[in-house]
C-alpha cells in the first residue's frame, strides 16, 4: 500500500492500493496493469438514467443517450461479460443476510417489499472455466474465494488485463507498466505532443524524465491522475486549459458501515486459496444489493444503494480487530440475546457474523482536487463534505438493515467513528472518486466536451487531439458502482473519434492474442548511472546516463550468444539537449565476443536519444573486457566505457562527440541494489536465478581475468579448410612465375599488375609467407591497397616461406641474400624492362634483404627501400635479447631440434611438451593474455608481434593459416645479430658494416665508406611503437647510421603508435591507419628515370 499525503509518502508508488490522504476525504485507487478493476468489487450497475437529465451534462450526450444505451452499452458487455452470481452456485450466506436486511428496509417504506429492492448485482466475473475466453486468454471459473478487491488470483475476475488489454495487444498496441506520466507538452512545430514521463522499477537511484511524442493523447489516469497530468502540464508545458480543472470532484456517496454480531453467519472475509473449503466460500466481493434508487415519489438525489462487502483475507486481521475492538457499536435490538451476543464476543466469533455494507449515494460534487506546489501531488478540498445529508440517509438505512439481522450497527469509522473522533473530522474515504476534467459545454462550464475533448481556455474551442477518457470527466456523482457508465463513455468517445479520423473498428468479431505472449518468464533487470565527459569540435562537456537494461527471459538472455536485453532511461548532456534525452531501441549486449578485438569481451549499449527539441542522435557505447596485464582482476573495464555519439538515430551517422563515462563507487553499490530477477513465481525459483545470473558473470570474469586462463584450442589440423573471400583487385589477376637459385632453393613471384608504378617488391618475414600481404581476413589488404592505387606489385615468396618445405632446411641470411633477391630482382627488371625496382621489406626479409644490399649484388637496382621493422643496425627487445644472450636457438641446436613451429605437431617428444606444450602457454599468457596456443607459440619464438586490439577475431583465430616453420639456423643467425646490434655473417663476422666494429681503425673506415655507398638509397625505417620482437630503436639507430654515411640522401623514420609488429599489414584497420603512412614515401620514388632493355 502507498499512502500519499501534502507531505510524506510512503511506501512503493507501484504498490497495487493507492491512498491519498486529505483533510476530509481520502482516496483509494488500484494501482497496476488494469488500474482500478483490479481492486474493484466487479460490479456492473447502470446509473439510474435520471442522473444524466441533469443540466451538467453536455446536450450532446444527452441527446446520444438511445445511440449509447444501444450500441455503446453493448460494446461494453460484449468485452466485459457482466452476469449475476449463478442461481445453481453454493448458497452464500451474506446473500441471505441481504435478503434479511431488505425485507426489514422495506417495512419502513410504503408500497415496497424485499424483493424489490433486492437484488443480485450483474458481475464482471467468469462462472464458467474456459480454455480460452474472447480475445484469447484462459481464464477459469470463479472459486468464492472473496479475494476480488485484493486482486484476483485464479483469473476468473474480468479485469482489464483480461479483455480490453489484451484486445489492445493483439491490435498492435505497447503496453508499459511502472511509468509515471508527469506531464505533457504541445511541439506546435512538429504537430504533435510530447509526454514526460517517470519510470518507477527501482529506489536506488532518482529517476529522471523521459518522454516520448505522440499525434494523439488520451489521458485515462483517473479522477486524481488525469486532473493531476492537466495540472502539472499547465505549470511544466504551459498547458491551456480551462480554469474549472479540478472542480465538480465527487465522492460518489461512498461510505461504508458494519452490522457486527448479528445472529446469522456471515463468513465476513476473503478465505487465502489454499485454505478454501469446498461448499464454505464467502463468496464474491459483492454479490448482492438493496437498490433504493426507485423508491416512488423520491427525487433520484435522494437515491441510494447497499452493497455486500467482503474484504480480502490480506484485510482480515485489522477488519477483525476493528470491529471487535477498536469500535464499539450499538446495540439495534438490547434486551433480545444479550448472553449470547455476549458469548460471541468474548469468543472472538462475533466477527464471523459481521456483514459489511459498502453504500453508494449521492453528495453535491462540491469537491476540489488541487495541485500542492511543494509535492506536486494533487489533493482533495472538501470540508463540508461529512454533514452532507445523504451520508445521514445512509448512515439510518444500514442501522436498519442491522436492526434486521439483530446486530451491533457500526457507523463509518472515518465518518462518525473512532477514526473521525480522532481527527475531530467528520471525513469520507471513497473508492469511486469522480471528477475533476469534468464535462461541459465550453471551457467556462468543464475541462472537456462530450466527447472527452479537451477545451482550450474558457472557450469552445478544442486543443488537437487531446483527449480525457476516465471518471474524471462525470460532472457529478453516479450513485452507484461507476465501472459500467465510465466503460459505456469511454466507448461512445472511441466510437466519436473513430467518426472523427476515419477509423474502422470491427465490433462483429475478436482478435485473440498471440498465445507466446502469455507466456511470462522470469526475467532480469539492473540500473546504471555513469558519468563523464563528452568532446565535441569545440568544447567539452560533462555527460551523465541513467538507463535500466532489461531482459524478459532470463534464461534466453544467458543462453543467447551475445546476451542481449532492452535498455531504457536517459541521457543527459547540455551540448545535445537542454533537457533529459530520452533512451528509445535501446540494446544491451553483455560479454559479447568482439568482432573486432582478440580473446576480447564486450559490454555494448546502442542506444536512440531522442532530444525535447525533436532531435536523434545514436549512442554507441562499449565497455572493453580484455586483460590488459597479468594481475588485473577487471574492475577498471566493467565500470569504463568508450562512447561516440552520431548525427541521426542510427552508427552510419557523422560521429559529433566522443569520450569516456565511468561509475561511481557510490553509483556501482547502488547498482547492486537494483539488480532484480522478476516475473519468477516462488522465491525458490527467484534464488535460483539470481544464482545462475551471479555465476554466468563471474565465470565470465573468471574466464578473461583469472590466472593461467589458457584453455581454448583455436587450431585444428582435420577441420575442413574454410572459405576464403576473393581479392579485390579489378583487372590485375595475379600472375605466378617458379624461379629456383643456384644453391636449388624454390622461390615464387606472384605479380598484381595494377598500374604503371613501381615496379614494388614485397618481401616478408621468417615463418610466415607472401599471405601477411594478401590476408583476406580484414576488409582491405595491403596487396588491394596498391593495386588500387595503380602499382605494378610482385610479391615474393622466398626460402623462408611456409609455402616451401624449404623453410624447413637449414640455411642463413647470408645464402638468402646471396642468392634468393638478386634473381628476384634482376627477374622483375628483364620482365618490365625498368631500370629499378622499389622494395618493401618486412622483418627478416629486411635483414636479409639489407645483407644482399651490403654484399653488393643489388647495386645500382633499387630505386627506394621501405623497411618494416628492422634495418642494418638491430636492436632486440628484452626477452629477445635475453633468448639471444643465453644462447636458446644454440641450445635447441644442440638437443636436436632443428625446426620450430607456431602449432603442435602432434610430436611426443619431451622438448616440444616442456617449451611448446607448457612453457609457451604459461608465460605468454601473462604477456599476451589470450587463449589462443598457436598465438603463444609465435610470442615464444618471436615475441608478441601485435595488439590484441589491432586484430579482428577471425584473423587471429586463424593464424595458423599464416605461420608455420622456422629453421633454427636462422635463429642461431640472429641471435649473433642481436648480440652484434647490426647485421653480421652467421659466423659472426662484421664485414657488412665493419665501423662499428672498430671505429677509430683507418682501414675499417674505408671499407665502411665502401659498404654505405651501396645503402646510398631513399629510405623509410618503420617501426611500430609498441614492437616487443623489434625495438623501435632498430629504426632510429638505422637512420642515423644512414644519414651520417650519406648526409645528401633521403631518409626518414616513421614510428607509428598503438600498433606493433605485424599488425602493421594484418590489423583489421590497416586500411585507414597505416597503409596511407607508407604512401607519400611510395609514390615519392614511385616512376624509374629510364626504362632500358635487358637480356
Amino acid at each position: 500500500m502507498t499512502i500519499r499525503g501534502r507531505k510524506d509518502l510512503l511506501g512503493s508508488p507501484t504498490n497495487l492500493y493507492d491512498v491519498v490522504l486529505g483533510d476530509h476525504v481520502a482516496i483509494l485507487q488500484g494501482c497496476g496493469l488494469g488500474g482500478g478493476s483490479l481492486i474493484n468489487a466487479n460490479v456492473a450497475l447502470d446509473t439510474d438514467p435520471r442522473v444524466f437529465q441533469d443540466k451538467e451534462w453536455p446536450r450532446e450526450l444527452q441527446e446520444d443517450m438511445v445511440i449509447m444505451n444501444e450500441i455503446d452499452r453493448t460494446h461494453v458487455c460484449d468485452m466485459l461479460k457482466p452476469t449475476v452470481y449463478p442461481e445453481d452456485a453454493q448458497v452464500l450466506h451474506k446473500m441471505e443476510a441481504m435478503k434479511i436486511a431488505a425485507d426489514h428496509i422495506a417495512k419502513d417504506i410504503e408500497d415496497i417489499t424485499g424483493d424489490d429492492i433486492f437484488k443480485r448485482t450483474p458481475l464482471f466475473i467468469n462462472f464458467r472455466s474456459v480454455r480460452k475466453n474472447h480475445v484469447g486468454i484462459p481464464q477459469p471459473a470463479c472459486v468464492g474465494c472473496g479475494n476480488c478487491c485484493g486482486g484476483c488470483n485464479t483469473g476468473a475476475k474480468n479485469t482489464l488485463n483480461m479483455n480490453y488489454l489484451p484486445d489492445a495487444k493483439a491490435h498492435g498496441a505497447e503496453i508499459f507498466t511502472q511509468v509515471e506520466v508527469k506531464y505533457i507538452v504541445r511541439d506546435e512545430e512538429n504537430s504533435c505532443w510530447i509526454i514526460h514521463y517517470v519510470p518507477h522499477i527501482q529506489e536506488s537511484f532518482k529517476m529522471k524524465e523521459l518522454i516520448v511524442r505522440a499525434d494523439k493523447v488520451i489521458l485515462g489516469a483517473g479522477s486524481v491522475g488525469s486532473t493531476n497530468i492537466l495540472m502539472q502540464s499547465v505549470v511544466h508545458g504551459g498547458l491551456n486549459i480551462s480554469p474549472t480543472i479540478g472542480q465538480k470532484f465527487t465522492t460518489n456517496g461512498d461510505t461504508i458501515n458494519f452490522s457486527y454480531n448479528g445472529e446469522k453467519k456471515i463468513r465476513p472475509a476473503g478465505v487465502e486459496l489454499k485454505n478454501l473449503k469446498k461448499g464454505k466460500s464467502p463468496g464474491p466481493a459483492i454479490s448482492s444489493v438493496i437498490d433504493m434508487r426507485s423508491i416512488p415519489g423520491e427525487p433520484f438525489e435522494d437515491g441510494l444503494v447497499l452493497e455486500d462487502g467482503t474484504p480480502p483475507s490480506s484485510a482480515v486481521t485489522p477488519y477483525r480487530f476493528l470491529v471487535s475492538w477498536l469500535e464499539k457499536g450499538e446495540d439495534t435490538t438490547p434486551g433480545e440475546d444479550d448472553w449470547r451476543e455476549r458469548v460471541r464476543h468474548w469468543s472472538g466469533n462475533g466477527w464471523r457474523n459481521t456483514l459489511c455494507f459498502l453504500s453508494m449515494s449521492h453528495d453535491k460534487a462540491d469537491g476540489l482536487l488541487v495541485l500542492d506546489e511543494k509535492s506536486g501531488r494533487v489533493m482533495v478540498e472538501y470540508p463540508e463534505v461529512g454533514q452532507e445529508k445523504n451520508f445521514e440517509k445512509v448512515r439510518q438505512i444500514a442501522r436498519t438493515g442491522t436492526h434486521g439481522l439483530k446486530g451491533y450497527f457500526i457507523a463509518n469509522p472515518y465518518w462518525h467513528g473512532l477514526v473521525s473522533k480522532i481527527r475531530d473530522k467528520e471525513g469520507i474515504m471513497t473508492v469511486h472518486p469522480l471528477g475533476g476534467c469534468s464535462m461541459g459545454a465550453s471551457g467556462k462550464t468543464g475541462v472537456v466536451n462530450h466527447a472527452g475533448q479537451v477545451f482550450s481556455g474558457v472557450t469552445k474551442e478544442l486543443l488537437p487531439d487531446l483527449y480525457v477518457v476516465d471518471g474524471s470527466i462525470m460532472p457529478r456523482s453516479l450513485g452507484v458502482n461507476p465501472a459500467l457508465t465510465i466503460s459505456i463513455l469511454a466507448e461512445r468517445c472511441m466510437r466519436l473519434m473513430a467518426e472523427k479520423y476515419g477509423w474502422q473498428i470491427n465490433y462483429n468479431r475478436f482478435t485473440e492474442i498471440d498465445p507466446s505472449s502469455l507466456m511470462v518468464r522470469p526475467g532480469i533487470r539492473f540500473t546504471e548511472r555513469m558519468g563523464g565527459y563528452l568532446e565535441f569540435e569545440t568544447k567539452v562537456t560533462p555527460c551523465e546516463f541513467l538507463l535500466t537494461v532489461e531482459a524478459n527471459n532470463i534464461k534466453r538472455f544467458l543462453n543467447d550468444e551475445r546476451h542481449s536485453a532492452k535498455i531504457y532511461g536517459t541521457v543527459t548532456c547540455e551540448s545535445l539537449s537542454r533537457s533529459n534525452l530520452t533512451i528509445s531501441e535501446g540494446l544491451f549486449q553483455l560479454f559479447s565476443e568482439s568482432e573486432t578485438r582478440v580473446n576480447t569481451r564486450e559490454m555494448i549499449y546502442g542506444m536512440v536519444l531522442s532530444s525535447i527539441e525533436g532531435k536523434s542522435y545514436y549512442f554507441d557505447g562499449v565497455k572493453v573486457v580484455h586483460k590488459d596485464s597479468a594481475f588485473e582482476i577487471g574492475v577498471g573495464d566493467t565500470t569504463t566505457m568508450s562512447v561516440h555519439i552520431h548525427e541521426g538515430s542510427d552508427s552510419s551517422g557523422k560521429v559529433i562527440a566522443s569520450g569516456e563515462l565511468k561509475i561511481k563507487i557510490s553509483d556501482f553499490r547502488k547498482q547492486l541494489k537494483t539488480m532484480e530477477v522478476f516475473n519468477a513465481r516462488t522465491k525458490l525459483e527467484r534464488l535460483k536465478w539470481h544464482v545462475r545470473f551471479g555465476k554466468f558473470f563471474a565465470g565470465v570474469l573468471w574466464e578473461i581475468y583469472g590466472p593461467l586462463s589458457t584453455t581454448k584450442n583455436i587450431f585444428n589440423p582435420d577441420a575442413v579448410a574454410r572459405e576464403k573471400r576473393p581479392l579485390d583487385l579489378g583487372e590485375a589477376q595475379p600472375v605466378a612465375t617458379q624461379l629456383f637459385t643456384q644453391d636449388d632453393y624454390e622461390l615464387l613471384l606472384t605479380r598484381y599488375e595494377g598500374g604503371d608504378k613501381g615496379p614494388l617488391l614485397l618481401v616478408h618475414g621468417v615463418g610466415v609467407s607472401s599471405s601477411i600481404f594478401a590476408i583476406d581476413t580484414i576488409q582491405m589488404n595491403f596487396i588491394e591497397y596498391l593495386v588500387e592505387r595503380k602499382y605494378d606489385v610482385w610479391n615474393l615468396d622466398w626460402r623462408a616461406s611456409i609455402n616451401f618445405d624449404s623453410c624447413q632446411r637449414q640455411w642463413t641470411c647470408d645464402d638468402a641474400g646471396k642468392y634468393d633477391f638478386p634473381l628476384a630482382v634482376d627477374h622483375i627488371l628483364r620482365t618490365t624492362g625498368k631500370a629499378d625496382v622499389q622494395v618493401l621489406v618486412h622483418c627478416a626479409g629486411g635483414i636479409a634483404f639489407f645483407i644482399s644490399l651490403l654484399q653488393g649484388t643489388l647495386q645500382g637496382k633499387i630505386r627506394s627501400i621501405v623497411s618494416s621493422q628492422t634495418g642494418p643496425c638491430l636492436s632486440a627487445s628484452k626477452f629477445n635479447s635475453f633468448k639471444s644472450a643465453v644462447r636458446i636457438p644454440s641450445f635447441f641446436h644442440g638437443v636436436g631440434i632443428e625446426r620450430m613451429t607456431a602449432f603442435n605437431e602432434g610430436s611426443e617428444d619431451w622438448i616440444d611438451k616442456v617449451f611448446f606444450g607448457g612453457v609457451a602457454d604459461v608465460t605468454t599468457a601473462f604477456k599476451e593474455h589470450c587463449n589462443n596456443p598457436v598465438c603463444h607459440r609465435i610470442t615464444f619464438i618471436y615475441h608478441l608481434l601485435w595488439n590484441h586490439r589491432n586484430l579482428n577475431t577471425i584473423t587471429h583465430d586463424t593464424l595458423h593459416e599464416h605461420f608455420g616453420y622456422v629453421n633454427v639456423t636462422v635463429l642461431r643467425h640472429f641471435a649473433k645479430i642481436m648480440n652484434k646490434g647490426r647485421v653480421v655473417t652467421f659466423q659472426g663476422e662484421d664485414i657488412y658494416l665493419p665501423e662499428e666494429a672498430k671505429s677509430g681503425n683507418s682501414k675499417k673506415k674505408e671499407d665502411m665508406k665502401r659498404q654505405m655507398r651501396y645503402m646510398d638509397i631513399p629510405m623509410m625505417f618503420c617501426s611500430g611503437q609498441d614492437n616487443h620482437c623489434w625495438s623501435p630503436e632498430t629504426s632510429r639507430r638505422s637512420l642515423e647510421l644512414c644519414r651520417r654515411a650519406n648526409p645528401d640522401q633521403h631518409y626518414e623514420r616513421l614510428v607509428i603508435p598503438n600498433y606493433a609488429h605485424l599488425d602493421l599489414f594484418m590489423g583489421q584497420n590497416c586500411h585507414e591507419e597505416i597503409f596511407p603512412l607508407f604512401m607519400p614515401f611510395l609514390d615519392k620514388y614511385a616512376y624509374s628515370d629510364d626504362i632500358v632493355e635487358m637480356s
